[in-house]
């Protein structure tokens, strides 16, 4: 068997995964760099923008990609202009806002500097929508590997561009303007995948009002998502000191790539697949959603399960001593990361299948519990406690897609046992060789000369 056939370079599994391996690494060695060109105030500038940024997109998502992936009709003309319409019209808002209010936002912050950048930033809105509907289309007809390509390319060019920027200028701008460069080379690659479809000005009232079923549960489901990404960190400065926040910070900064890739093999791999056979055949689409994805779900669960077993050799070997309390933070996390694993695949199932609630109950759900089950572990057992009072936030909405799932007859039972079976010996496994050489080699540790 040839090594092409093993890693299937055309298979959207691998090219989810690898692309974004590979885009980590790319991003991991331009921080190596740029942080010894640029002082931490710059960074801090561009930590402000991208925020800002995020914020404003998520409040004004209308998930457009989404109603065009599962939609019978997504893959027509109207539809697919319609939505680029919508699209280009909040990005218009969206960049005329952020554009208009910027001196605003400086004072806010307390950065008065931030006014021009901001500003240049705002473009970033209106380039992301003239973005080709060749991308949802490519995930329509189970082809993210167009995408995932397009953005690793994009993510190399930009990359190169802002480090040379960054070299000769030695300020922030390298790095807005390399930002904005990833976002145009990605629009520009769109039109490549599909050349024969171009995107027009085009409205259509029917088929806006099928695109908009989905946003009127994903609008205010971005709001929640938004105020749980803030509200540990909130909660954890008045509760806690630096010290324990550092230790939560820095389990944090590991989770997020774990669950970053989990989502995003979900959403760009699964749920496709999950559409197309709902569309295509649904009398068998349960069956082979359990069957066909095998390896898919084999890969977004063994790395939570592997480095949530291994959390204290991962932290004992890679840090400093002071650091040594985030292995338990690190399980903790890994526990949320590995139900998000479980979950996120049920929630796609579900909103393929035009249960489009599901993502807008499923984060009250996991709102709830993470205030609650954070401060009332925090009372009850302290530091640990709120840690995985929130991380077991997760647990609810995995209990209503399942019994969502049984209800609509979507459940295979011994397949999501296997699933969780399949968690724990991993975790269980990765415990017992840590410990073994942890126990072998007690005062092994990576270190560096700072």
């Amino acid at each position: 068997m040839s090594i092409l056939k093993l890693v299937n370079l055309r298979g959207d599994l691998f090219a989810t995964t690898f692309s974004f391996a590979a885009q980590a690494v790319v991003k991991l060695g331009s921080s190596l760099v740029l942080t010894r060109i640029l002082r931490p105030e710059a960074y801090g500038l561009i930590t402000i923008l991208t925020s800002i940024v995020f914020t404003v997109e998520l409040l004004a998502d209308i998930a457009v990609t989404t109603s065009l992936v599962r939609h019978p009709q997504g893959d027509e003309t109207r539809f697919l202009n319609t939505a680029w319409t919508m699209r280009l019209a909040r990005a218009l808002v969206n960049t005329s806002a952020v554009f208009l209010l910027a001196p605003l936002l400086s004072r806010l912050y307390a950065t008065p500097e931030l006014t021009a950048p901001l500003r240049i930033f705002s473009f970033w809105f209106l380039l992301s929508a003239l973005e080709s509907m060749s991308f949802p289309l490519a995930m329509r007809r189970k082809r993210s590997r167009f995408i995932v390509y397009s953005e690793l390319a994009a993510t190399v060019l930009s990359t190169g561009f802002s480090i040379t920027y960054c070299l000769h200028s030695r300020d922030y701008w390298g790095m807005v303007y390399g930002i904005l460069l990833n976002r145009l080379l990605i629009s520009a690659m769109s039109y490549l995948v599909y050349p024969d479809y171009r995107p027009r000005v085009h409205f259509d009232r029917e088929a806006a009002r099928e695109l908009l079923k989905y946003t009127r549960f994903a609008m205010p489901s971005s709001l929640l998502t938004l105020g749980m990404s803030q509200f540990d960190k909130i909660a954890f400065l008045r509760l806690f000191d630096l010290h324990l926040l550092g230790i939560y910070g820095l389990a944090g900064n590991i989770t997020g790539p774990v669950e970053s890739l989990i989502s995003k093999i979900s959403q760009m791999v699964l749920y496709p697949r999950v559409a197309h056979n709902f569309r295509t055949e649904r009398e068998s689409f349960v069956r082979k959603y359990y069957t066909e994805n095998v390896k898919l779900f084999f890969a977004i669960l063994i790395l939570p399960a592997a480095v949530g077993g291994a959390a204290n050799l991962i932290i004992r070997v890679l840090y400093d001593p002071r650091y040594a309390q985030a292995g338990a933070v690190l399980q903790a996390f890994m526990m949320r990361s590995a139900m998000l694993a479980l979950a996120s695949p049920a929630e796609d199932l579900l909103i393929a299948t035009g249960e489009f609630q599901v993502i807008l109950i499923g984060n009250i759900f996991r709102t709830i519990w993470l205030i609650g089950g954070s401060l009332g572990g925090y009372y009850l057992f302290g530091f640990l406690g709120f840690v995985y009072g929130a991380a077991l936030s997760g647990l609810p909405p995995l209990a209503y897609y399942w019994f969502l799932q049984r209800r609509r007859g979507f459940l295979i039972a011994r397949y999501e046992i296997l699933k969780v079976a399949f968690v724990l010996c991993v975790a269980l496994a990765a415990h017992l060789v840590s410990a073994l050489l942890l126990s072998i080699f007690p005062s092994v540790r990576i270190r560096f000369r700072v």
